[in-house]
């Protein structure tokens, strides 16, 4: 074999190579969630499902909106409030759109919701399941 005809393999083997990584690189990090389970029955718009979620965004949320009763500190306190960091974010997505739509009962959290959009939501979920699961034994 020539010396161009392995660099050419090599060359090609290469590219090749940085595509797939590439391309498993933004399927671990993909957060529109469109293609799960979760949300499959949702029908959300085009504008939410095909949104990306942004971890920084949804902990400015969680800091004004979500910390009061999902924070380490309450949930200490109050054992029946759930640890959500951790979860996975396409199921928390769909919790919350169960909340503000009404097929999940809880008027704490339908009021939460309900001030939320499909799109601050994702931002919300992304960012717990981001997080690490809180030691509560302490």
């Amino acid at each position: 074999m020539s010396n161009s005809l392995i660099k050419q393999v090599l060359a090609t083997s290469l590219i090749w190579a940085t595509s797939v990584s590439i391309s498993l690189a933004q399927a671990e990090t993909d957060t529109s969630f469109k293609d799960t389970l979760a949300v499959k029955g949702l029908k959300l718009e085009a504008k939410a499902l095909n949104y990306q979620a942004d971890a920084s965004k949804g902990e400015a949320l969680a800091n004004q909106r979500c910390i009061a009763c999902h924070g380490d500190a309450m949930l200490k306190m109050m054992t029946t409030y759930p640890d959500i960091k951790g979860q996975k974010a396409a199921y928390l997505f769909k919790q919350l759109v169960d909340f503000k739509r009404g097929d999940r009962s809880d008027p704490l959290m339908q009021a939460q919701a309900g001030m939320l959009s499909e799109t601050e939501m994702k931002d919300v979920a992304y960012y717990y399941s981001t997080q690490t699961a809180s030691d509560l034994s302490k």
